[in-house]
């Protein structure tokens, strides 16, 4: 059975609602040989199924289920209750809103100081959790089409002993070059579709925008003035705030995309199949992925936070202005802007000279 993404406008009723479900699935799927009260179980699952109201409330579950025989839904359950937390503070508006950089920010900060181990458990069952998640919930009553998440965290830097520390992949001037080149001969599967992802992924490029932000859009919240256009946008904790771009940056795409039907609640933008839904960030991530590959270019981390990384770290390149860099980025500290400061392999290498032709001087 498939239930909506997000149960309520609330989103920690939401999460609540998943969680329950979740440990319900590892409760019915892991083994469950070393059970010696069966009638203990079954009351345990009756619980799950009348809807627990807090995290709280499951975690007696969890240890009631433990207690009772079934091995490893604790080891399940303490990341996800982990994460629980750490997306109430970031106050979403919806489940959607969840990508794998805001994932991978969750591990880096919640894991720093563990060991490989316990890392992998934590990035596993993350992902096993958002696996479930996709396969269980749908758009549209009966539809049978659900919203996917797209995660991509397999290669996050916490593991392999760097104690979490992020630096974020990004494109090369040329680079960028070849993949705008790719997406002018790439056979998409429409016009719209064509028009769509020339234009996002112009924008997040000019920009910096999260897809999240991108998303969140309003048409009557763009203004044109000189050739710019200032566009008020909803950051991380509903911060508003104005950013600006040349127009010609995305001509013809953005006249070309305002002749298509217009999108659901005003949004600029909406899916690139069909107007009548919304756009899906997990989605246009795995599409962008699609396209660097077919630009022959590939990355540890790919999806639309490169191109959000591609922005930060060339403009730090030409700026060398860290403050600058926080404040376009609209980063809340200025320790995840210094991620953007990492050097070139150039640059590296003619440290490296340099520091050899004094060495050899000797």
């Amino acid at each position: 059975m498939r239930f909506p993404l997000d149960i309520d406008s609330s989103t920690q009723n939401s999460l609540i609602f998943w969680i329950t479900r979740y440990i319900k699935f590892k409760t019915n799927t892991l083994s469950s040989r070393n059970v010696k009260n069966q009638f203990l179980i079954q009351q345990i699952i009756i619980k799950l199924n009348n809807s627990p109201e807090s995290i709280e409330e499951i975690d007696k579950i969890v240890k009631e289920i433990r207690k009772a025989g079934i091995e490893g839904v604790k080891s399940f359950f303490i990341p996800v209750k982990k994460l629980y937390y750490y997306l109430l503070l970031q106050k979403l508006d919806s489940l959607k809103e969840i990508d794998d950089d805001l994932i991978i920010d969750f591990l880096t900060s919640s894991t720093a100081g563990m060991s490989d181990a316990t890392k992998k458990n934590y990035r596993n069952a993350i992902s096993n959790f958002f696996t479930y998640i996709s396969n269980h919930n749908e758009n549209q009553p009966n539809s049978g089409n659900g919203y996917i998440y797209h995660l991509n965290i397999s290669n996050w830097q916490g593991l392999s002993g760097k104690k979490g520390n992020k630096i974020p992949s990004y494109l090369t001037e040329e680079e960028v070059q070849s993949f705008l080149q790719a997406l002018d001969t790439y056979k998409f599967v429409s016009d719209r579709s064509a028009i769509f992802y020339n234009l996002i992924t112009r924008l997040i490029l000019h920009t910096g925008l999260r897809i999240s932000e991108t998303l969140s859009i309003e048409v009557n919240k763009i203004q044109e003035k000189d050739n710019y256009l200032f566009i008020k946008i909803v950051g991380k904790g509903n911060k508003n705030s104005i950013i600006e771009v040349p127009k010609e940056a995305l001509e013809p795409y953005l006249t070309f995309w305002k002749r298509e039907p217009s999108c659901p609640n005003g949004l600029l933008f909406c899916s690139p199949q069909n107007f009548k839904r919304v756009a899906s960030a997990s989605s246009i991530s795995h599409k962008i992925k699609e396209l660097l590959h077919y630009a022959g270019i590939v990355k540890d981390k790919e999806g639309a936070h490169l191109l959000r990384h591609t922005y930060g770290t060339l403009l730090y390149a030409k700026v060398k202005d860290l403050a600058l860099v926080q404040d376009m980025m609209r980063h809340e500290d200025p320790a995840t802007t210094r991620a953007y400061t990492h050097m070139s392999n150039d640059k590296r290498r003619k440290a490296t000279d340099i520091l050899d032709d004094i060495v050899r001087g000797y």
